[in-house]
């Protein structure tokens, strides 16, 4: 039972560092630098390698943290990230046949759309001025390209990180017997 409760401590000291991290270094960073998601791309790896059930309890703790720090209404960050980890797990479970590196980036690409649309969706709905839409403007789009090239990057450290330390996915197809 303390083993359990620890794991739940570190689990969440750890999403608390990843969303405090994102929202006060990497937000601030100039212009592409701060394109970088380290919040989702941590979350569809917890989705990836872990459980749903992790990826959604990293997802409220994280979406807290980013909702407590921004200006933005209570709550835009939080139900972003946790349709965007429901909407991955649906991907995941339907769409995606094995538990590949080529799957791993599609699930990347497919969260980093999704998060954009939906965050995109809430500022529209949140703000008094309609006038623009963020969807005509293309700065908009850009940013989703910086966002999903930073978020592979991260990716591939992430998943090379998780192989090395588990050895959990031999290339058993390159291996010469």
């Amino acid at each position: 039972m303390f083993k359990k409760i620890g794991q739940i401590i570190i689990f969440f000291a750890l999403s608390s560092i990843v969303a405090v991290c994102q929202f006060s270094f990497i937000n601030v960073l100039p212009s592409i630098w701060g394109q970088i998601n380290l919040v989702l791309v941590v979350a569809i790896f917890t989705l990836f390698f872990f459980d749903w059930r992790s990826a959604l309890f990293y997802g409220a703790i994280s979406g807290f943290w980013l909702d407590l720090m921004s200006f933005e209404f209570f709550g835009l960050y939080l139900a972003a990230i946790l349709l965007t980890i429901i909407i991955s797990h649906l991907i995941l479970k339907n769409l995606l046949t094995n538990r590949s590196f080529y799957s791993f980036f599609t699930l990347i690409i497919a969260a980093t759309i999704t998060y954009n649309i939906l965050l995109a969706i809430f500022f529209y709905f949140s703000f008094n001025d309609k006038t623009s839409s963020l969807f005509i403007n293309s700065s908009f789009y850009l940013a989703l390209v910086y966002q999903i090239v930073w978020s592979l990057f991260l990716a591939l450290a992430l998943f090379n990180l998780a192989i090395f330390l588990t050895k959990g996915f031999k290339p058993f197809f390159l291996v010469k017997k």
